[in-house]
């Protein structure tokens, strides 16, 4: 009839009955892909968790995890080093790990240091290289190749190995040093050493700063530091002040004071008298020869521009208000024995029981005079002057320190603002 919907064939019924059972089949499948990613991405990582942690639990999901196997050797090794069935056992982990992930440098080191517990120290070089060779971080293998290369005196092997050591771990320098140490005092290698540090090297700092304590002769650190000032990366005063510390605090007064000559500038050591940089003029270097200034509680000490005169400079110490601990300005003298007269002024204002003195005596010991106190009100500049002996013994060197002289805890109660310039000692006649 008109307007009567023909009836659908029957193959339409099937293919839509198809088409139903190939979208059920497709998200099986889409939901079993996605469980076997899911899967996957799980015991992968869990893997790589637990590889370094929990080794035996890593092995279930992954039987051949290289990280889990290693971690096994690791600890095999590390518990019964000597017995020859954990050997076999860790070198069977380390080298089924290598099969998985044969560029693993800790594989190749975990390999040299079993053959090294073996005895068998030719296998060990080669495994040990290979790990070095993969990896600059596999710093246990590089320490071993260190020591190997130092028993046999091949110098030029073990300052390059040094230096990788100590670019990539700045805590080996302990390690290090004793090696390095043995180098700069052996004629026909230490030209090698002086090279390497005429590059600077980011520890040749931490290397000097160390190397007093690791050499038999005290001239040693600064035979390399004159080497290396004819580079282009001069060492600075800096540099050498850990040195010249360790010079004086084991009496070696002369040495550490030709040590800070030999790094001054051309400019200041012109200037070099038996006080050094008396007027302020020079920005303080903080080595002991110049002036160090330690302020203290209460107290600032600091070089600044004269109020009164364009463009020079003096020491300017503020005080309080209230207790005071002025810990010092100081200096180290190297005078000969005579008798000298300190020379200088001030101007400024103290207010308390008690001002400020220069001081001078042997060392940290013997008081040898000080100057008046410096108490009151000074508007104008007024002189500081005092003389002094320096005894033919036991006072090969002296120390000048400014100090608040109080003798009792109410004393520290001070105020004010002290200016000192033009401090020079002259011998006396």
């Amino acid at each position: 009839m008109p307007g009567e919907r023909p009836p659908a064939p029957a193959s339409d019924g099937k293919d839509l009955a198809l088409s139903r059972s190939m979208q059920f089949f497709r998200a099986i499948a889409l939901i079993a892909a996605g469980l076997a990613l899911a899967w996957l991405v799980i015991t992968k990582s869990l893997v790589a968790f637990l590889g370094g942690t929990a080794p035996q639990a890593a092995l279930w999901l992954d039987p051949h995890d290289p990280q889990a196997l290693l971690a096994l050797a690791e600890s095999r090794l590390e518990s019964a080093p000597a017995a020859g069935a954990t050997l076999k056992k860790a070198r069977g982990w380390a080298e089924a790990a290598l099969v998985r992930d044969p560029v693993n440098a800790r594989g190749w080191r975990i390999l040299g240091q079993l053959a090294d517990a073996a005895g068998d120290e030719r296998r060990a070089m080669v495994f040990m290289q290979a790990a070095a060779r993969r990896s600059i971080q596999e710093s246990a293998a590089l320490h071993w190749l260190l020591r190997r290369a130092d028993a046999r005196k091949d110098d030029a092997e073990a300052l390059r190995v040094a230096d990788i050591l100590l670019r990539t771990r700045t805590q080996s320098m302990p390690h290090v040093l004793p090696v390095l140490g043995r180098i700069a005092e052996t004629p026909e290698a230490v030209g090698a050493l002086e090279r390497l540090l005429v590059t600077n090297p980011p520890w040749r700092r931490a290397f000097f700063a160390s190397l007093p304590r690791a050499v038999t002769d005290a001239r040693t650190p600064l035979r390399l530091l004159l080497a290396v000032r004819a580079g282009p990366d001069a060492p600075t005063l800096a540099d050498i002040g850990e040195y010249v510390r360790l010079l004086v605090g084991h009496k070696l007064y002369e040495l550490a004071y030709y040590t800070w000559l030999q790094f001054l500038p051309p400019d200041q050591l012109a200037g070099v008298g038996p006080l050094f940089n008396g007027s302020f003029e020079h920005d303080p270097s903080g080595l002991v020869f110049d002036w160090v200034m330690e302020g203290g509680t209460g107290a600032t000490t600091e070089i600044a521009l004269r109020p009164d005169w364009s463009g020079q400079r003096a020491l300017l110490v503020s005080l309080g208000p209230g207790r005071v601990d002025l810990r010092g300005v100081s200096q180290q003298l190297l005078l000969a024995p005579g008798t000298y007269r300190l020379q200088g002024k001030y101007q400024g204002e103290v207010l308390g029981p008690r001002g400020l003195v220069w001081r001078i005596g042997c060392g940290a010991g013997t008081a040898l005079g000080q100057s008046p106190m410096m108490l009151g009100t000074a508007p104008d500049w007024k002189e500081i002057t005092f003389a002094f002996t320096v005894p033919d013994a036991d006072c090969r060197a002296q120390q000048l320190r400014l100090v608040l002289d109080a003798r009792m805890a109410s004393e520290q109660l001070v105020a004010g603002k002290v200016w000192i310039d033009d401090l020079r000692i002259v011998r006396e006649e």
